[in-house]
C-alpha cells in the first residue's frame, strides 16, 4: 500500500500552463529575430511554436509551424495582445454592466428599433433588395471586380452573423463585425472593400443586420468607435445603405451614397457632442467632490465680488442662496458684503479662512478636528 502510494504521489500531473511556465526558457526566445525563428522551426514538428519580440514594434510574436512543407509560409505569425490590467478590468465591468441592464432590455430595445425601421420602410427594402439581388449577376449588380469570398468563407460569415445577432453586448456585437469584415478584407483592396462587402451581406442573406449595426452604433461607448472597430460598423452601415437604394435601373457605383454619408456625418456629430457632455459630467462630479478651492481675492475688491468668482468657479446656478463665512473665535460668521482683505487679517493668524456655504448651512454639524477633541467619525462632518 505504502509503495503504490509513493508511486502515485510520484507522479504528478502537469497542467498546460505548468508545462509552459517550466518550459518557458524553451520557447521564450525574445532575441531572435524573424528569419531564425523561422529557420528553427522548420527543423521542427508540426504544433512546435516560439515567442519572439519584433524589434521594430517591441511587440511579443507568436511563431507557430502549422503545416509540414519546407518553405518560410509554413509558419505562421501573430502579434501577442498584451493588455492593460486596469483597461482588462474596466472591460470586465463594462461586459457585466451589458449582462445586468441590456440582457433583459433587449427584446424591449429590438422590438422598438424594428418598428421604427418598418415605420420608415427601411427594414422592407433591405429585406426585398437582398433576395433581388442575390445569386447569379450579384456581383455585376453590386460593382464587384476583384475576388470575393468563397462559399465556405459565406457560411463561416452567416453563422457569425447569427451570433452576433443572439448577444446582448453590444462589445461582443461589434468584435464579431470585425472579424466578419476582416474575413472580407483579406481578399480585396481598400478601394472594392464595400462592393464586396455589400455582396457577402447580401449573400448572408440576413436583413436583421440592420437592427444589430443600429444597436451598436448608439451603445457603443465612444472610445469603440476609433480605429478599426469605427472603420467595419460605418462600412456596414454604408454597406446596408448601398443595398437599400438598389435601383435595378441604376447601377450600383461600389461607393458610399450621398444620403449615408450626410447620415453618418449627423450621428458622428450627434456621439461626439454626446461624448463631450459625458467627459463636462464627470469633471463636475469631480470638482464637485473636492470643496477646496485656490482663489486670488486683490487688495481692494470686496467679498461680494469675492463671492461672484466663487458662484463662478463652483459652478452655482442660485449664488442668492450662497454666503462667504469666515472663521473667527472658533465660530463661523457671515462675511459683510463690502468687506476686504485687510479687514480680515488683524483677527486671523496665517490669513483668514473662508467658506462658501449655503446661507441656511447648519453649523451644529460642522466641528473641527483637534488633539484635544477628535471628531467622533459616527456624525458627519462637514469639511470647510
Amino acid at each position: 500500500m505504502q509503495e503504490g502510494g509513493s508511486a502515485r504521489a510520484s507522479h504528478r500531473v502537469f497542467s498546460v500552463l505548468d508545462r509552459l511556465l517550466l518550459t518557458h526558457p524553451v520557447w521564450l526566445q525574445l532575441a531572435l529575430n524573424q528569419e531564425s525563428a523561422v529557420y528553427i522551426l522548420l527543423r521542427e514538428p508540426v504544433g512546435t511554436f516560439l515567442v519572439r519580440k519584433c524589434s521594430s514594434s517591441q511587440r511579443k510574436v507568436l511563431c507557430l509551424r502549422v503545416t509540414s512543407d519546407r518553405s518560410a509560409s509554413s509558419v505562421k505569425e501573430c502579434f501577442i495582445c498584451e493588455e492593460d490590467s486596469s483597461e482588462y478590468h474596466n472591460l470586465a465591468l463594462e461586459r457585466a454592466m451589458f449582462s445586468c441592464v441590456l440582457r433583459p432590455l433587449r427584446s424591449h430595445l429590438k422590438k422598438a428599433l424594428l418598428t421604427l425601421h418598418d415605420q420608415d420602410g427601411s427594414s422592407q427594402r433591405v429585406s426585398q433588395n437582398m433576395v433581388h439581388l442575390k445569386g447569379e449577376g450579384a456581383m455585376a449588380k453590386l460593382g464587384v471586380r476583384t475576388g470575393v469570398p468563397d462559399s465556405r468563407e459565406v457560411e463561416r460569415v452567416k453563422q457569425k452573423l447569427t451570433v452576433m445577432h443572439r448577444t446582448h453586448s453590444p462589445i461582443d456585437k461589434v468584435l464579431l463585425l470585425l472579424q466578419i469584415c476582416k474575413c472580407v478584407h483579406k481578399e480585396v483592396s481598400w478601394d472594392d472593400f464595400l462592393p464586396s462587402l455589400s455582396y457577402v451581406i447580401v449573400e448572408c442573406n440576413r436583413p436583421q443586420l440592420l437592427i444589430d449595426v443600429e444597436f451598436m452604433m448608439e451603445l457603443l461607448e465612444p472610445s469603440w468607435l476609433g480605429g478599426e472597430g469605427g472603420y467595419y460598423l460605418t462600412s456596414v452601415y454604408a454597406s446596408l445603405c448601398l443595398i437599400q437604394t438598389w435601383d435595378r435601373e441604376k447601377p450600383l457605383g461600389g461607393f458610399m451614397t450621398p444620403q449615408a454619408q450626410e447620415a453618418l456625418q449627423e450621428w458622428s456629430s450627434r456621439r461626439s457632442r454626446e461624448a463631450q457632455r459625458h467627459k463636462d459630467n464627470q469633471h463636475n462630479q469631480v470638482q464637485g467632490k473636492s470643496a477646496v478651492r485656490t482663489l486670488q481675492w486683490r487688495a481692494g475688491e470686496t467679498s461680494q465680488a469675492l463671492a461672484q468668482l466663487c458662484a463662478s468657479t463652483f459652478g452655482v446656478s442660485d449664488p442668492q442662496q450662497y454666503t462667504l463665512f469666515w472663521r473667527s473665535g472658533g465660530e463661523m460668521r457671515a462675511l459683510p458684503p463690502q468687506a476686504q482683505p485687510q479687514d480680515l487679517a488683524s483677527h486671523s493668524e496665517g490669513g483668514p479662512s473662508l467658506s462658501y456655504l449655503r446661507t441656511d448651512h447648519d453649523f451644529s454639524k460642522m466641528r473641527r478636528l483637534t488633539r484635544g477633541g477628535a471628531v467622533d467619525l459616527s456624525e458627519s462632518v462637514c469639511e470647510e
